[in-house]
């Protein structure tokens, strides 16, 4: 998953866990939330095997039946961002103690993220002093936090368009300084470095799952298997030009985001992936079995459509325009 959709899985992560950690005379209004929630992303999931139940007997039509069909669905060919049906209640999101937990739970987790970015190898590669080092992972961390402020701003404060534009201005210019002193302490090379090694560790974060998922099937990848593919994913990704890419924070509109992350642009993002994962796929077959290969692509299509119910919850949390 990029780097965009895991600050939304950031956001929406913390939300829910934030659901079920009220005590005392909030415990009640915690797990009806809590369970609310639980409703609906089981209703999502239950929507998304339909809809697999629905590609798999169109797949066994013959072919004419296939083309009939599918013109008569043409009015469901809409983004895959739907609006669902009851959005969960943000209220207790609201609660100043609430999102003061829910604060301290995000730095937590990015305080742990730069420290696995900037490791000791990094810093000897770089050779950075112990206070390069601190330097960096602080602004490190404030660089993805700055997103998530915005985020958290979007879901629970009720901003109306102008003012989010405003807020989103303040982003970027956060999000701007915070690498123009990254670039100082690292050095232009280091910089790209550390943003090349962000990507590599998601990559090899994906190439593990998918690992563990193959080898359920009984077909588990070889060590040589493992690192081709990591370089499959790495070659990839690098040659591929995304037409809306919301891995690259630098092209994040922050001044508009609810244009930037709609429906359409979603559509987008998500058909590009497609491509991208069926790219991977032909040249991961150089190097795969068949039955291999059948489970890869059978991880690729799970991790979207993971994606895609993730995104779904989020944008029906924070992508409500609110009138001026």
């Amino acid at each position: 998953m990029k780097v965009g959709l895991c600050i939304l899985v950031l956001v929406l992560a913390g939300g829910i866990a934030c659901s079920v950690w009220y005590g005392g005379r909030q415990k009640e209004r915690a797990a009806q939330q809590s369970a609310a929630l639980e409703s609906q992303v089981q209703a999502m999931q239950a929507e998304l095997e339909q809809s697999r139940v629905r590609e798999k007997q169109l797949a066994s039509l013959p072919p004419q039946v296939v083309v009939k069909t599918n013109q008569s669905r043409a009015v469901e060919a809409q983004p895959v961002v739907a609006p669902i049906k009851a959005a969960p209640n943000p209220a207790m999101l609201k609660d100043p103690e609430t999102r003061a937990l829910m604060r301290k739970q995000q730095e937590q987790a990015l305080a742990k993220w730069a420290d696995k970015m900037i490791s000791p190898e990094f810093a000897r590669t770089w050779n950075l002093t112990p206070e390069q080092v601190a330097k960096a992972k602080t602004l490190f961390a404030q660089r993805a936090g700055a997103g998530k402020d915005l985020l958290n701003a979007m879901m629970f404060d009720g901003l109306d368009d102008d003012a989010l534009a405003q807020r989103g201005r303040e982003t970027k210019q956060r999000v701007n300084d915070v690498e123009a002193g990254l670039r100082e302490v690292l050095g232009t090379d280091g910089f790209s470095a550390l943003n090349e090694q962000e990507r590599a560790h998601e990559e090899r974060d994906r190439v593990k799952k998918m690992r563990e998922e193959i080898g359920s099937s009984g077909e588990s990848l070889t060590k040589e298997q493992e690192g081709s593919l990591l370089a499959a994913l790495a070659a990839e990704r690098q040659g591929f030009t995304f037409r809306v890419d919301f891995g690259d924070v630098s092209k994040i509109d922050f001044e508009y985001p609810r244009d930037y992350f709609s429906e359409q642009n979603l559509q987008i993002y998500f058909e590009d992936m497609q491509q991208l994962n069926a790219r991977i796929a032909e040249r991961a077959a150089l190097f795969l079995s068949a039955a291999q290969l059948e489970q890869f692509k059978t991880a690729q299509h799970n991790r979207l459509d993971q994606s895609r119910l993730t995104v779904k919850m989020t944008t029906e949390l924070f992508n409500k325009r609110r009138g001026n």
